[in-house]
């Protein structure tokens, strides 16, 4: 049935087609303004009651009537443009064919009307990568998207500049993209009805899943920042303080003045990221040191560490 019903669509601008356009007296590109007008003047001129006995006239009458019904409403005239006058009768056709292979389907209304919808697009998704501090301070984003739209010409079918008879043309649009302080890594943000609109689909949702790019000092985890640092074995034993650039700019210092094991992890309180549920608060920032151990010691250095830890003095 599907293939029977595609050959049947290659030949429906066949004989038989009524010109719905010429039938109203208008342009292709006519606005449903100049429809209404030149149906009710026609329907005026050409009615029965003023042609009695005149078959003409009631033949035109029949087409004007057949004319407005198929252009006045968005939907069938998009059909017919497409498809012509037999593309409307496999649309209107119980079985629904048409609709099958134009993505239509029939909407359940309150007055039990057959209202037209067309289905929604695939949803496409889009991965962002951020800068880790747009996390700590907020940061707000404009990007071009290239999309499929339904050209504005007359109708598909007829040369256009822009789309050359095809019904759709790519263009670029700015999506406009703000980065919440605390949001979760993988936000996903939804633009809806940003995406394609094709002759066969009702306009796409793009979904942009918002992520960090790679910091060369800080990794993210949750609310809590991580950082690693490797110590000397003076440092370890001694103690130490070190000076390194924060996510922010500013100064951020890490210190311990106690010995520390090898992987020792030190925690400095509310210096992670916002908690987006809980104004005010902020994740930890978790420091992982490691240990760089000399490669050899001269046998000075091996008694002078050997008295430095001997226990029995």
């Amino acid at each position: 049935m599907f293939w029977s019903l595609l050959f049947t669509l290659s030949l429906i601008h066949g004989d038989g087609n009524r010109d719905f356009y010429h039938v109203l007296g208008l342009k292709h590109d006519c606005t449903e303004r100049e429809i209404d007008r030149s149906f009710q003047k026609l329907s005026r001129k050409y009615h029965p009651d003023k042609n009695k006995g005149n078959a003409k006239a009631a033949e035109l009458f029949t087409n004007i009537n057949d004319a407005y019904a198929a252009l006045k409403d968005p939907q069938k005239r998009r059909v017919y443009d497409l498809y012509g006058e037999q593309g409307l009768h496999l649309y209107e056709s119980p079985k629904n064919e048409l609709n099958d292979i134009l993505g239509l389907t029939r909407s359940d209304s309150p007055d039990n009307s057959a209202a037209i919808v067309r289905k929604k697009g695939k949803t496409y998704r889009i991965v962002f990568p951020v800068d880790l501090v747009d996390f700590y301070t907020s940061s707000h984003y404009k990007f071009l998207v290239t999309r499929r739209n339904m050209c504005r010409c007359p109708q598909a079918g007829f040369f256009c500049a822009k789309c050359h008879g095809r019904p759709t043309i790519r263009e670029n649009v700015t999506l406009s993209l703000f980065v919440e302080k605390g949001s979760d890594e993988g936000t996903v943000v939804l633009f809806k009805n940003a995406g394609d609109t094709t002759e066969m689909n009702a306009p796409s949702d793009i979904e942009v899943e918002i992520i960090s790019k790679p910091h060369p000092l800080f990794r993210r985890d949750g609310a809590n920042l991580h950082m690693s640092i490797e110590l000397t074995l003076k440092e370890a034993l001694l103690g130490f303080q070190r000076t390194f650039t924060f996510i922010d700019g500013s100064e951020l210092i890490v210190e311990s003045k106690e010995p520390l094991g090898c992987g020792k992890l030190l925690t400095i309180p509310q210096k992670g990221l916002p908690k987006y549920l809980y104004p005010g608060e902020y994740g930890d920032l978790i420091v992982h040191t490691s240990l760089k151990w000399p490669k050899s010691l001269s046998t000075e250095q091996r008694e002078r560490v050997a008295n430095a830890l001997d226990t029995k003095k």
